[in-house]
C-alpha cells in the first residue's frame, strides 16, 4: 500500500470539519475523488501530501509515518499538482519541468545529471510540450501551464502523484490524453495516482476506484459502478442524473437531466 490514512481529522474553525476514518491507495492504482464544491476533496489531498496539519489521526507513506519525512525526502516519494498556478518568474517550460528533479540534486543544487535530463525529456514528450519547450511559463495559456506542471510532477519520478483537478483549463482532447497518459504511467510504472475530478464521466473512465465525499467525510468508495448510483449522486450533488450501466470493458456513464416543465415558451417563436 503506497499511502494509508487512519482516523484523520482537520478543521477550518467552526465553518468546516473533515473527518475520514480510513483512506488507502495502492501501487498501480488510480483513485478518483469526487464530490460537490466544498465537500473536502482538496483538503483531503493537501492532508495526504502534508500541506495541512492533522488535528488527529495518522498518514503512512510507503510504510513510514508521513511526518517522519523531511520535505526533500518526501519529494522523492510523492508529487503534488494543485488546482491552479500563478507563475512568478519567467522560467522556460524546459527549466520548469527540470525543477521536478531538484529533490535529487542534494543541498548544493548543481547541474543536472543525465538521469535528470532524461526524466524531464520524457515528461515533455508525454505532455506534448516540445513546441513550447523554450517559451516562458508566464506567457502560456492556463491549459498549457497545467500540462507543464503535470510534466514537472512526472519528471519528479515519485511513487505517488496527487493531482487536484488536473483537467483545469484543458480542452476535452487534452483532458482525455492527459488522464490516459497518467493512467498508463500508473499501470506501467506501478505508480499510485490520487486525483480529484469534477467531471463524473472522466472520473469513471480514469479511476480504478472512486471515493465520494460530502460534508467533509467519505460517503461511498469502490469501483465506479458501485459508487456512481443515481440515488447517491442526487444526494451528493443535488442534481437529477441517469447512470447508464457499464457495457463490457467500459465504465458506467452519467447523463445529466434538465427538466423543462418550468420552461415558458416564448409566444413570438411559435
Amino acid at each position: 500500500m503506497a499511502i494509508q490514512a487512519n482516523d484523520i481529522a482537520f478543521s477550518f474553525g467552526p465553518r468546516f470539519t473533515l473527518a475520514v476514518p480510513r483512506f488507502t491507495a495502492g501501487r498501480g492504482e488510480c483513485v478518483g475523488i469526487i464530490g460537490a464544491n466544498g465537500s473536502g476533496k482538496s483538503t483531503l489531498l493537501k492532508l495526504l501530501f502534508g500541506l495541512l496539519p492533522l488535528r488527529q489521526g495518522t498518514i503512512v507513506l510507503d510504510g513510514e509515518p508521513l511526518d517522519s519525512y523531511s520535505w526533500n525526502r518526501r519529494a522523492r516519494h510523492m508529487a503534488y499538482v494543485p488546482q491552479s498556478h500563478l507563475p512568478t518568474f519567467a522560467f522556460t517550460v524546459e527549466q520548469t519541468v527540470l525543477m521536478g528533479r531538484m529533490p535529487y540534486r542534494g543541498m548544493g543544487g548543481g547541474f543536472e545529471k543525465a538521469d535528470d535530463i532524461a526524466a524531464a525529456e520524457s515528461a515533455i514528450q508525454l505532455m506534448e510540450l516540445e513546441p513550447l519547450r523554450h517559451e516562458t511559463i508566464t506567457r502560456l495559456s492556463g491549459g498549457e501551464l497545467q500540462r507543464v506542471m503535470i510534466a514537472k510532477a512526472l519528471a519528479q519520478s515519485t511513487g505517488t502523484i496527487i493531482l487536484d483537478e488536473p483537467n483545469t483549463h484543458l480542452d476535452i482532447g487534452h483532458q482525455l490524453r492527459v488522464l490516459e497518459i497518467v493512467r498508463r504511467h500508473a499501470q506501467d510504472e506501478g505508480l499510485c495516482v490520487i486525483a480529484s475530478i469534477h467531471d463524473l464521466n472522466l472520473a469513471s473512465i480514469f479511476s480504478d476506484r472512486l471515493v465520494m465525499m460530502r460534508g467533509g467525510t467519505v460517503t461511498a468508495q469502490g469501483a465506479p459502478a458501485d459508487v456512481l448510483r443515481e440515488g447517491l449522486l442526487a444526494e451528493t450533488f443535488g442534481a437529477d442524473m441517469v447512470v447508464e450501466p457499464a457495457a463490457y470493458g467500459e465504465a458506467p456513464a452519467v447523463r445529466y437531466r434538465y427538466r423543462r416543465e418550468n420552461h415558458v415558451r416564448n409566444p413570438n417563436h411559435g
